[in-house]
């Protein structure tokens, strides 16, 4: 969008890109372009290089905290311990599925499951895409039993169409400001995002 306020994107994968583009564009912020995708060691191995294009243009980095450390500002340290102010490094504790399943009343709808199987307080999972998975083991419906859950007896971690779901989720219901009431890190991320617009 010519003359909007543009940033550059850096994400783990699709799910994580599609969040953030959500995120961003709910306070006005447009994305120019995408980096990574390669998982999440291979953001790490290129954070420096974002850093120091930082200095061309914006950029937002989004990560998940997993079990790396207790809170964000040790992980983002290790990462980053000097950051250019045109750059971003956005944690999700301790994954962006925890974000989504701030949206309670809607990811309970997508899953057809009771909206009580929701946890209040997602970022306190300690897990919670395993979560997730856990609460879609008893949805209503047999095609997200079948999209989202790994096939008994299988070694993936997750059915085969868990990725594609939860995008169309996050496109077409996930409401970024709604899930902030029940996600800390996501509010600070929009809380930060719009007062670095603004400023």
């Amino acid at each position: 969008m010519a003359g909007g306020f543009m940033v550059n994107i850096a994400v783990e994968g699709d799910l994580d890109e599609v969040v953030l583009k959500k995120v961003l564009t709910s306070i006005g912020i447009q994305v120019a372009n995408i980096y990574g995708k390669g998982g999440k060691d291979k953001l790490k191995e290129n954070v420096y290089r974002y850093n120091q294009a930082a200095h061309h243009g914006r950029w937002v980095i989004l990560v998940d905290l997993n079990s790396d450390s207790d809170c964000p500002p040790p992980f983002i340290n290790s990462w980053l311990p000097i950051r250019n102010q045109n750059l971003q490094l956005r944690v999700a504790v301790r994954a962006v599925e925890a974000w989504l399943l701030a949206d309670r009343i809607e990811m309970a709808r997508f899953l057809s499951v009771s909206e009580q199987q929701i946890p209040f307080h997602p970022e306190s999972e300690t897990n919670p895409k395993r979560t997730l998975i856990n609460i879609s083991r008893h949805s209503r419906s047999k095609m997200i039993r079948e999209d989202i859950v790994p096939k008994e007896g299988s070694t993936a971690r997750q059915g085969p169409a868990y990725t594609t779901r939860l995008i169309e989720f996050t496109m077409n219901y996930w409401k970024p400001e709604r899930a902030a009431q029940y996600a800390p890190s996501l509010e600070r991320s929009v809380r930060s995002l719009l007062q670095w617009k603004m400023s």
